[in-house]
């Protein structure tokens, strides 16, 4: 199930439908970005998805591993792939935290 909500967020940002964010994100949410930005509690996540999808096109975010080290802890390695003024792609690693069963409440 957690691999799954994973999975659904990162294609959230290639089909650009946010619909079910606020399902899969604590409203307590500590979200931040690989080049440092950080952004704390769903509303300013919502804002930051808004500003983004008007100058980025995401065209492949592909998750390549999912590592679970415990029953809240993922670390998931994925390649990146995005237009604003000019095509940019780049590999990563995310950590995600969940709140026991419930949604996602830390993505570093």
């Amino acid at each position: 199930m957690k691999e799954e909500i994973i999975k659904k967020y990162f294609f959230m940002w290639v089909s650009r439908d946010f619909t079910f964010l606020d399902t899969y994100f604590s409203d307590d949410i500590i979200y931040r970005e690989c080049y440092g930005a950080m952004y704390v509690g769903i509303e300013e996540v919502h804002l930051w998805i808004k500003k983004m999808l008007l100058k980025q096109v995401v065209l492949e975010w592909k998750i390549k591993n999912i590592h679970q080290v415990n029953e809240t802890l993922f670390f998931v390695e994925w390649y990146f792939e995005a237009k604003e003024k000019q095509l940019y792609s780049f590999d990563g690693i995310s950590m995600i935290r969940f709140d026991g069963n419930n949604p996602i409440n830390r993505r570093v």
